[in-house]
């Protein structure tokens, strides 16, 4: 595997039971109160709000001011604007908890969440408890961590988000969430932190409320800084090719996955085809197969990367058809 950058570091004593609550904010005034409110009124009380405004051009920072003076259990801190991979970075080196939980400022979590994770990780000293943001599963599910691997891979009831996890703080230790990343810079980390883990858990419930935040990265016109995610899903690949072969073809049919979405992203903004977009296109073109062979993926975004990947121009055109 990769080698980390040397990153998050325990500097303090971990407070056993305690759950670190993790909010990067960045322009999120308007849904401050409704987060932080979800985040005060838990069930369960022993925890650690730790917000950071990362150079916030709105009203942010005043609200967390005020939101601070309500609850003791809340910190702030404030830091010119460097992004949420850095602003994760900084909050990873204030959590005491014995658990982290990631919570995007424009979001909630159902006030019953933490209490719910925490029963469920006692049952078996999970090192995660990962949960759904959308679609409910039928059943919860335990897994070792080979297997863990394999669902990461496949991608669809264990993703690569950090907000739908409980996490043991102790996985942290030594890494970083890559800077440079800009888009699937959680799936790197995650996946990072699962060569540490023995067992996860998986429950079906939807726990996480994503609120679509027009001034959010995700939802601006795409401007290239997407093209990062080949450096998360390529380290995946080449992982899996050393550390977990029995994988190997799943997780570049991923890659492949996550490849198409991006070049479907470019088509869809009329973005120019440039180098970024060749070296995308080359790399689907290679491990494109795969989405197939390994039906991780549908027929019909296999059909997609075999388009993208050869006609781009035709691929702006047709776009809309790929859910």
């Amino acid at each position: 595997m990769t080698p980390s950058v040397a990153g998050w570091q325990s500097i303090h004593k971990l407070t056993i039971d305690m759950v670190t609550i993790l909010v990067p904010v960045y322009n999120a005034a308007p849904y401050l109160r409704e987060c932080v409110g979800s985040l005060t009124n838990q069930t369960y009380t022993d925890l650690q709000i730790v917000m950071i405004d990362d150079g916030s051009l709105d009203d942010s920072l005043s609200i967390m001011q005020e939101l601070a003076k309500e609850d003791p259990r809340i910190e702030i801190y404030s830091q010119p604007n460097c992004g949420v991979a850095s602003t994760r970075n900084r909050l990873l080196e204030k959590a005491r908890g014995e658990f982290v939980l990631f919570v995007d400022s424009d979001d909630w979590i159902e006030l019953n969440t933490i209490e719910l994770l925490i029963n469920e990780q006692r049952k078996a000293d999970y090192d995660i408890v990962s949960y759904q943001i959308s679609d409910p599963l039928s059943s919860d599910t335990d897994y070792e961590q080979k297997e863990a691997v394999k669902q990461f891979l496949v991608h669809r009831s264990f993703r690569g988000s950090l907000c739908d996890k409980l996490i043991k703080t102790e996985l942290f230790e030594g890494l970083q969430i890559d800077p440079t990343v800009s888009y699937g810079e959680d799936a790197l980390m995650v996946w990072q932190v699962l060569q540490r883990v023995k067992r996860i858990r998986v429950l079906g419930k939807v726990l996480y409320h994503y609120r679509v935040n027009p001034a959010s990265l995700s939802r601006q016109k795409f401007n290239g800084r997407k093209f990062t995610a080949y450096t998360t899903w390529s380290t995946i690949s080449q992982d899996s090719d050393v550390d977990w072969p029995q994988y190997s073809d799943i997780a570049h049919a991923r890659f492949a996955c996550e490849m198409t979405q991006i070049l479907r992203f470019a088509a869809a903004s009329g973005y120019k085809r440039n180098m970024s977009v060749k070296l995308l296109q080359e790399e689907v073109r290679r491990d494109g197969y795969l989405i197939k062979k390994t039906g991780i993926s549908s027929l019909k975004m296999s059909m997609y990367a075999w388009l993208v990947s050869r006609h781009y121009w035709l691929a702006t055109f047709l776009t809309k058809y790929l859910k």
